[in-house]
């Protein structure tokens, strides 16, 4: 029987300052962030090069009923799944907006009708 590659999964509710650690917080309040969503996790992941995988139909066990989603990373080089967090949590910081950019709505003024 074949083995399967080790890999650890993320979910937004692990980085995101609103939440206790009892409702799932891995990281300490002071280093969380604001409003973490799953975007954030997977450009993290791309700044640091790591393989991962987007599953947006799994939700988190604590929070089932409001969980977006997770990314499942194969880390090469990582040790362990409290450093992975640690460097998702750095990279993620940093991050002001990962969203795109939403497109500036002009008015039309409606035309004078010609006398």
């Amino acid at each position: 029987m074949l083995r399967k590659t080790r890999s650890f999964v993320l979910y937004p509710e692990y980085f995101d300052k609103k939440l206790s650690r009892k409702d799932g917080r891995k990281v300490p309040r002071s280093k969380a962030v604001e409003d973490c969503k799953l975007s954030k996790i997977v450009y993290a992941c791309k700044y640091l090069e790591l393989n991962y995988t987007i599953e947006k139909d799994k939700q988190y066990s604590k929070n089932w009923w409001k969980s977006e989603g997770r990314v499942v990373v194969n880390p090469e080089g990582i040790a362990n799944k409290t450093e992975l967090i640690r460097k998702i949590t750095n990279v993620a910081r940093k991050l002001k907006r990962v969203e795109k950019p939403t497109q500036k709505k002009t008015k039309n003024k409606p035309k004078q009708p010609k006398k």
